[in-house]
């Protein structure tokens, strides 16, 4: 992917018709009106777990081994897709519609573990992109996830996943707006700051603002201070200028900030996402724990 192309053709969103499901449509819709002809196509996932089973299993003899031949079952199965999981689908796709997404919608419906089939379909389709809710975390500072999505953040291979908590919010003349990458010299790091230079390609009527920021761990500063040899800034210093390379080539220079910080680095992210009320964070994950895939935007591949 090369900074001036756009990133994402096929988008996943895993919807369950809740508040923060419809504040991830949100986002996914400036996502595809940015992609304009280039995007595809869009899926609406609903992943069927055990909850509505649960609201019936007093109809449901368990005796029976072969659930999925017992009649009563099948009404319950089926009562809840007519009555409850279409009609949300298709508000969601009218939402889109009426927001002026023009690439073709689809909906889809599976059963099994919720993380593990929006990754297995993901994988499946193709998808480049994945938008899904944030439920019940405090903005920012939530960094330890629910279980599905931090599920979905460390099996998502290759597959950009957006992460929309409830109470983000963004101008929606420039969503992306201010944009914070955090980044370490990795290869996915700069995945992350190509990705984040195509978003603001396709935004840069609304001269969207780019913060560049690495984190130097305070633990290896201390090492590095107590040894009295201190590479390990001039190393920071040359990771934020090889990130903003990247930028400058894409023709942004001038809508980018570079900061260098230490402490631990999660907790810095965090912060400075948080005093700075950025509307996006793009970063690369590598894998090395759940804090890598960070609030609104994770990056896992080029």
């Amino acid at each position: 992917m090369t900074a001036d192309s756009y990133p994402y053709y096929r988008i996943l969103i895993p919807f369950d018709g809740s508040p923060s499901a419809h504040k991830a449509l949100e986002w996914a819709a400036h996502l595809a009106r940015a992609g304009g002809e280039a995007m595809e196509s869009i899926t609406l996932l609903r992943v069927i777990g055990g909850g509505y089973l649960a609201r019936h299993i007093q109809n449901v003899d368990l005796r029976v081994t072969r659930m999925d031949q017992v009649e009563a079952w099948r009404r319950v199965r089926q009562h809840h897709l007519d009555h409850e999981i279409m009609p949300s689908l298709e508000e969601a796709r009218k939402i889109l519609q009426e927001q002026g997404v023009a690439a073709p919608v689809e909906t889809r419906v599976a059963e099994g573990k919720i993380g593990e089939e929006i990754i297995r379909l993901a994988a499946e389709g193709r998808y480049d992109a994945i938008v899904m809710g944030r439920r019940g975390l405090s903005p920012v500072k939530g960094l330890f996830l629910g279980s599905v999505t931090r599920q979905v953040l460390s099996l998502a291979q290759r597959i950009t996943t957006f992460v929309v908590g409830l109470e983000t919010v963004f101008n929606p003349d420039c969503p992306i707006s201010p944009l914070l990458l955090p980044v370490d010299g990795s290869e996915p790091s700069l995945a992350a700051v190509r990705q984040g230079a195509a978003l603001a390609l396709n935004f840069k009527d609304c001269e969207p603002w780019l913060t560049l920021l690495h984190v130097i761990d305070l633990y290896l500063l201390g090492t590095a201070y107590a040894e009295g040899n201190i590479p390990i800034i001039e190393e920071g210093e040359k990771i934020l200028a090889t990130s903003h390379r990247l930028l400058e080539e894409a023709g942004l220079q001038d809508m980018v900030a570079e900061k260098l910080l230490a402490g631990v680095p999660s907790r810095v992210i965090a912060q400075e996402a948080e005093e700075g009320q950025y509307s996006l964070i793009l970063m690369g994950a590598r894998g090395l724990s759940p804090l890598k895939h960070l609030i609104l935007g994770s990056v896992s591949g080029d």
